[in-house]
């Protein structure tokens, strides 16, 4: 008999499975459990947690003995941060389980599993759906909005109208004026597509009043872009959303504003006016502008009343769209991790822990959700974000495992990435998982997951590498990571769009549905469905990196009746994935998509075709 089969059967983590309430408040006791292999007799299992500076002791009851073990144990929350790990008593010796798994010596505090009292879940997040739309490019609804040709000229360039059977302009020719005039209620109208989707969140990029399509250039925070249809179609979409049960999230740029903003106007006119406070100059008398854009002005948060604008008053920007009569849902935070940042100016950090405050104070279940790039780890901490739109956990590592060279090793803004060696299914399990450990195990359900975006090229246009069957098993994965997948307008029919330039990551929506990609719709209302029928373990379950190795990979969410599993291959030939069944113990398959599962009471076995991938649900 193998003398370490016993390891393969113990996990916990920091999730609902294993830790009741998962966000307890200061002075309650909280619930901790740990998992063993109901055939193997410990002698023991002790919680060893960290008190008030000292360690504490708590032996362990057995609760449950099939078809695993359950040993549970508590204790009172008195620090601002816990810690805790295990001690299992075997028959040759003793030996801890912590995040860094089983060890025979005593794990330091960074490996130890940890719980921070006093967090604010936004609890509708992380059993969602969401669906990103670029408003100009999605939908044309109202015959009275929309911009005219000629309307006016800006930044060089003068307005331009296409249809919808038109392509975007490059920048140098339509200088971000080519409207297309998709509109709210276009998107009103299409609540049905995204039901059908399985989609209950919206996430829209700027609606603000602007010159250019893509909006970034607010030049009034305080009201919808008329060319959209203005303040009274936003309420109505807000209405149409929450009458159905979904929710709206709307991304704004508090970092900067458009050159043809009254505050810079008045800053230019008059150097000594308030407004002159909200923005940096250099000695040259020029703006500062953000990433050297020219028509995009750096806000300046020194200036108090600047906060008390944007956030902090009850009458400001970002607290005003969370009241009737639009009772937004949350905001998406462009360039979040550049705020406030200029020179010895450096209060990005301060700046975001007043918006919470400030926004959390409106509405507790509002979500804030910050654009970036890197690991987001310091403002996941439950005092500033709620999550990151999450590139560096979900898209980047996926790209790299269809063998895509990474953004950060591209040239200009990532849009024309060369082909390279493809992970492999060890490295792209290291880099999910490296990332899925790095921040606290409490925000993970309120994560941002993605493959596509209006800032990166789609995916599965790259003609030189895509591949079907390795781009399926990539979007059942994201369907998996805890958090909420997030669809790019278009993926759901593979809407076209060359590599090239960030232009072309906008192609305007097609809604003749004879061109679409049915295989692609058919996966995503698969997808949604299954969110849908599963969204309990997907919201509260455990996760777990099951197997991995030069081909393939195999990850888990669960909770304590039920497991999905994706396994991803990219093998060129035929493949059988064994994968331990020591831990989460399945008994029953009870549905699945693609390839063929064999479960036995040691192991399981997935075959697969070329490149291809498998998802299942089965009962532990």
């Amino acid at each position: 008999m193998d003398s370490n089969a016993w390891k393969r059967g113990v996990d916990s983590t920091v999730s609902s499975v294993y830790v009741e309430p998962l966000f307890p408040k200061k002075g309650e006791q909280v619930t901790i459990r740990i998992q063993t292999r109901a055939s193997d007799h410990l002698l023991g299992v002790r919680l060893v947690s960290f008190q008030l500076g000292r360690e504490k002791q708590v032996v362990m009851q057995n609760v449950q003995t099939s078809p695993y073990c359950l040993y549970e144990g508590s204790f009172q929350i008195v620090d601002e941060l816990v810690f805790w790990y295990f001690f299992l008593e075997a028959e040759d010796r003793a030996y801890s389980y912590s995040v860094a798994g089983l060890k025979a010596s005593v794990p330091p505090l960074r490996e130890c599993f940890s719980l921070r009292p006093d967090l604010e879940e936004v609890s509708w997040v992380g059993g969602a759906t969401c669906y990103q739309i670029f408003p100009d490019r999605f939908k044309k609804g109202g015959e009275q909005t929309g911009a005219k040709p000629n309307e006016y000229a800006f930044d060089g360039g003068t307005v331009s109208v296409h249809s919808f059977d038109e392509e975007p302009l490059e920048y140098e020719d339509g200088r971000c004026l080519d409207f297309f005039n998709g509109d709210l209620q276009g998107i009103e109208e299409s609540i049905d597509h995204f039901k059908k989707l399985g989609v209950d969140t919206l996430y829209l990029n700027p609606i603000g009043r602007s010159r250019t399509t893509h909006r970034y250039d607010c030049i009034d925070f305080f009201h919808v872009d008329e060319k959209l249809g203005g303040d009274e179609a936003f309420a109505q979409l807000c209405k149409a959303l929450h009458d159905q049960d979904m929710k709206i999230i709307i991304d704004i740029s508090i970092n900067h504003t458009g050159t043809e903003h009254p505050w810079y106007k008045r800053a230019q006119a008059d150097p000594n006016s308030t407004e002159a406070g909200f923005y940096y100059f250099n000695e040259d008398g020029s703006a500062s502008c953000w990433q050297d854009v020219p028509t995009l002005v750096q806000l300046n948060y020194t200036s108090e009343t600047l906060r008390d604008v944007m956030y902090r008053s009850p009458d400001s920007v970002m607290r005003s769209f969370l009241r009737p009569p639009y009772l937004q849902d949350g905001w998406r935070l462009d360039v979040a991790s550049e705020v406030g940042r200029r020179g010895k100016d450096q209060m990005c950090e301060e700046i975001w822990r007043e918006v919470r405050k400030a926004v959390k104070k409106e509405n507790p279940q509002a979500y804030l959700v910050g654009e970036d790039w890197v690991d987001s780890t310091p403002f996941l901490q439950g005092d500033m974000w709620d999550a990151t739109m999450n590139y560096l956990g979900s898209s980047r590592p996926m790209r790299s495992w269809m063998g895509e060279t990474d953004r950060y090793l591209t040239n200009g803004w990532g849009h024309q990435p060369a082909k390279t060696r493809p992970f492999t299914g060890t490295e792209f399990a290291q880099a999910l998982q490296s990332h899925l450990t790095s921040m606290p195990a409490q925000m993970l359900g309120m994560q941002m997951n993605l493959i596509n975006s209006h800032d990166t090229p789609r995916l599965y246009n790259n003609s030189e590498l895509f591949n079907w069957p390795l781009y399926r098993g990539l979007l059942r994965l994201l369907y998996l990571l805890p958090g909420m997948p997030n669809i790019y307008y278009g993926e759901e029919i593979a809407l076209k769009g060359p590599y090239g330039s960030v232009e072309r990551a906008r192609y305007p929506m097609q809604w003749n549905e004879a061109a679409w990609n049915h295989d692609f719709l058919d996966l995503y209302i698969q997808l949604g469905s299954l969110r849908k029928r599963y969204h309990r373990t997907l919201k509260e379950g455990s996760w777990s990196m099951l197997a991995s190795g030069d081909q393939y990979l195999a990850f888990a969410r669960y909770d304590s009746k039920l497991a999905l599993v994706c396994v991803l291959s990219r093998a060129e030939t035929n493949t059988t994935v064994s994968i331990s069944n020591s831990m989460l113990c399945l008994s029953e398959l009870v549905e699945s998509m693609g390839g063929d599962v064999g479960i036995g009471s040691e192991h399981m076995q997935v075959d697969l075709g070329p490149f291809e991938s498998m998802l299942f649900v089965a009962k532990r």
